[in-house]
């Protein structure tokens, strides 16, 4: 398993506004290492680090491999709720 931090990841930009703050576990988020395309993962932990909340999501890709990322809220992109996730 690949662990990707958040320096490893392109921030939201500023202006761009995030369609959901209260991310929750089972929630699908949608991050975007410096390397590749947006990926969605599952938030499967939540803690605060020095003050920030930090979470930690996993992603299935192709060949089975699996990506654990480490990332605060303005590395997220989009965020559908688990709900949503499930339609």
């Amino acid at each position: 398993m690949k662990t990707i931090y958040p320096t490893e990841l392109v921030a939201r930009p500023e202006h761009a506004e995030l369609n959901k703050t209260d991310i929750r576990l089972g929630d699908v988020v949608y991050l975007q290492p410096k390397d590749g395309p947006k990926i969605a993962s599952t938030v499967i932990y939540s803690s605060p680090v020095f003050g920030c909340t930090t979470y930690t999501a996993d992603a299935s890709c192709t060949k089975g491999n699996r990506i654990r990322f480490r990332f605060r809220l303005k590395d997220v992109h989009h965020v559908a709720s688990r709900q949503e996730a499930v339609h």
